[in-house]
């Protein structure tokens, strides 16, 4: 069965999940074009301050580089075959209509991943209901607003990694893992990121190998991987011929070290006391910011501002219901192939420290790679709760965290314009 007769055969749930996908497209243009509007009517003095190498989208929010997107045509051991995509989406922008090209690009990207969210609920056991209502806070999220705005990597990393858990939940289900779509997308996933080739593949060993079949389904994982291996191969030699001769391994040495190495400090619970919130809680209720850094105009989490009530309720409800659910499930494929996300980026932010070294410009960026998996492991408890009236509160809970969020996010998003307006006049102020 092929990937779009599995999962849009019904069509009530294509109208609901369209629908929850258009208005969000609609939602996320309309909060973020004062951004655009503002950078465009003040490019000028926007210039001066620019951090990104004279990046047409000049501010510096949550340690988002967009850089990346518009800058050099380079490629580099974290974003191995990016280059792929920043070519031409770069080209394309800079003769088009500039960063309002990335906001209707990367609008798509977030509001096509909160409906594939939508059928891997449904197509997993929850109701229409409960799917709409985890897709549409997954949606409103803070994380998906800003990352439907800044040019950066991350709405793309996220799109493959939603994509792979579709396919993975959709070959679990049918017992059956072709090498050439598995291979492909390890391929994209190490492509755009390399650390999501670690979770991926992960993800897929989980749901390929079975112990009454376990020389076969290693079999199959290895064909996979050695098919992945050849693809890989085969785009860094086509690197090669479209970029000059430069490719992701020219330079492994200097980007580890440069992109790698150069964030990673040891994890210090004194120094480090708002992991918690800048990982999972900010990601999705948007925090207050500052100005934590004038000579590169930063604006970051403002680690020092108190959190609500209502913030820690809801940042620490989603959180909750992700680990019930985890719990729930421990015996679960489909739990554990998700669960390997979050668990990764424990590993690799608190036990390795990646990003510690500079805690102070935000990790909010990093929710990305996991944020999608709490969602459907918080659902996976929801849908699996038998008790009636049991069942009837965690939905009005989530009903309660989807009108929470989005009151705060909104109002949020456009305080946090506001607060940016007027650091830039106080620092073209001082620079006169």
């Amino acid at each position: 069965m092929s990937f779009y007769t599995y999962y849009f055969k019904d069509k009530k749930d294509n109208y609901i999940a369209a629908a929850v996908g258009l208005v969000l497209f609609l939602g996320y243009l309309l909060i973020n074009m004062p951004y655009i509007q503002y950078i465009k009517e003040n490019a000028d003095m926007l210039s001066v301050f620019n951090p990104f190498y004279g990046a047409p989208f000049s501010l510096n929010l949550f340690n988002f580089d967009p850089s990346v997107e518009y800058g050099s045509l380079t490629s580099s051991i974290i974003h191995p075959l990016y280059n792929f995509l920043t070519a031409p989406l770069n080209y394309l922008s800079v003769h088009s209509v500039g960063n309002l090209f990335f906001l209707l690009l990367q609008s798509i990207l977030n509001a096509l991943g909160t409906a594939i969210l939508f059928f891997i609920m449904r197509k997993s056991g929850s109701s229409r209901g409960i799917s709409a209502f985890f897709s549409i806070l997954f949606g409103v999220c803070s994380y998906t607003l800003f990352s439907s705005l800044i040019p950066d990597s991350y709405p793309y990393a996220q799109l493959i990694m939603i994509l792979s858990a579709a396919y993975l939940y959709k070959s679990r289900d049918l017992s059956s893992f072709p090498v050439i779509p598995g291979a492909l997308l390890i391929l994209l996933n190490f492509g755009i990121t390399s650390t999501n080739l670690i979770t991926f593949t992960g993800a897929l060993f989980v749901s390929i190998y079975n112990s009454s079949y376990r020389m076969e389904t290693l079999k199959r994982f290895l064909r996979i991987m050695i098919f992945s291996l050849l693809l890989l191969i085969f785009f860094t030699g086509l690197q090669y011929a479209l970029f000059s001769g430069k490719t992701w391994v020219s330079n492994v040495g200097g980007g580890l070290s440069n992109g790698a190495f150069g964030y990673i400090s040891p994890f210090s619970l004194a120094h480090h006391s708002e992991l918690f919130h800048m990982l999972v809680v900010n990601p999705v209720l948007t925090p207050e910011i500052s100005l934590i850094d004038p000579k590169i105009v930063a604006f970051a989490s403002n680690i020092s501002a108190p959190h609500p009530i209502y913030v820690q309720f809801a940042g620490f409800g989603i959180t909750v219901l992700a680990i019930l659910g985890f719990i729930r499930g421990i015996r679960n494929r489909e739990v554990w192939s998700l669960m390997i996300y979050p668990l990764f980026a424990i590993f690799l932010h608190i036990v390795i420290g990646f990003g510690l070294a500079a805690y102070k410009y935000d990790l909010y960026l990093y929710a990305g790679h996991y944020l999608f998996a709490i969602f459907l492991l918080a659902s996976f408890f929801v849908r699996t709760v038998t008790n009636v009236k049991l069942k009837k509160v965690c939905s009005s809970f989530i009903i309660l965290l989807i009108i929470v969020t989005m009151a705060n996010n909104i109002v949020k998003h456009y305080s946090t314009l506001d607060y940016i307006k007027s650091s830039y006049i106080k620092l073209e102020n001082q620079s006169d």
